[in-house]
């Protein structure tokens, strides 16, 4: 005996014979009305009228049609069923709070990760910011100290072409004396063959 996934027995393994399941309800071969998955009675439609008296056609012998209701679900099974679907529902929910803890665990460890990560991120920036703080730094130190000697140089050139300067000038200084000595020395020395040519004459 099969057992259909509603709760019922499925008419595709029931339909050899004139009672059971069809369209979602049980007809239990004798009678007008069929029976629903909680055993209430319903008058049964035109459409479930034609099937089920085509399947009473069939059988040959007519004294022998009775109420049957072997292929109805028994309460055994039905609670069997009933605790097969707790224990399924159980598990899905096992599953279901396993994953949100996994879920929720896994974001726990992300998001550790996560600020570990952005922490070595913030120092790995701020040590390449300091890096490249230093080097502007010692490159405007080394420029400053090539300013330092570059003007030290020019101060250095300034004396020494004032040195020379100053020594050209004494040079010429005492040459222009030794000139001026030296032709006051030339008078003196016309003026006195003057008077002494004088002083002969006399």
């Amino acid at each position: 005996m099969s057992v259909g996934s509603a709760g019922y027995y499925d008419d595709r393994y029931y339909n050899d014979g004139y009672y059971g399941w069809y369209d979602d309800f049980y007809y239990p071969g004798t009678g007008y009305f069929v029976y629903d998955r909680d055993r209430r009675r319903h008058r049964w439609n035109a459409r479930q009228q034609r099937y089920w008296l085509a399947r009473r056609a069939q059988i040959r012998d007519q004294r022998s049609l009775r109420a049957n209701w072997d292929r109805w679900e028994r309460r055994a099974e039905r609670r069997a069923d009933r605790r097969e679907r707790y224990r399924d529902q159980r598990r899905a929910e096992r599953r279901r709070d396993y994953r949100q803890e996994r879920r929720a665990e896994r974001r726990r460890e992300y998001r550790p990760k996560q600020r570990a990560e952005r922490r070595r991120e913030i120092r790995r920036e701020r040590r390449q910011e300091a890096r490249r703080d230093y080097r502007q730094q010692q490159l405007a130190e080394r420029r400053r100290e090539a300013r330092q000697e570059a003007r030290q140089r020019v101060r250095q050139q300034q004396r020494q072409q004032a040195r020379q300067q100053a020594r050209q000038r004494a040079g010429q200084e005492a040459r222009r004396d030794r000139r001026q000595g030296a032709r006051r020395v030339q008078r003196r020395d016309r003026g006195e063959r003057r008077r002494n040519r004088r002083r002969d004459d006399d």
